[in-house]
């Protein structure tokens, strides 16, 4: 158990809230440590982008990641079965990362998520039961 574990686990988090919380470090520092299995790596690219729309609106993440980590957040986000928000990110892309555009899609991104974000948590429980050693849960 590593010292960030040590922190989390008397907390009260079970393994898939630590895995959740290690990717949202992974994003913010933009790479995983060599060695991440795989289905941190992609939930981390996902929730790089995922945490600047949430902090500041589509538009302005689409301004602060650059288009290989929008296009990494995109594959992720098929990764994880989200295939409505890997298009919305797609016609983000296709219409050059025009701020004023996602701006203006913001309100469907909300839509997919759904209340609470709970599209994007239920599907990482999903992919997490379905192949656990993407996780590290072997």
């Amino acid at each position: 158990m590593d010292e960030v574990e040590e922190m989390w686990r008397p907390a009260g988090l079970d393994e898939l809230h630590i895995i959740w919380n290690r990717a949202v470090d992974y994003g913010v520092d933009g790479e995983a440590p060599e060695g991440t299995p795989r289905g941190i790596v992609q939930l981390s690219y996902l929730l790089r982008v995922y945490n600047s729309a949430m902090g500041g609106g589509l538009g302005f993440a689409v301004e602060v990641n650059e288009p290989f980590r929008l296009k990494r957040a995109m594959d992720a986000m098929r990764y994880f079965g989200l295939m409505d928000l890997a298009e919305l990110v797609a016609d983000l892309i296709e219409h050059d990362l025009d701020t004023e555009h996602a701006g203006s899609r913001h309100d469907d991104l909300e839509i997919l998520l759904g209340p609470q974000d709970e599209a994007l948590t239920r599907a990482f429980r999903v992919k997490a039961a379905e192949r656990p050693a993407d996780f590290g849960l072997d």
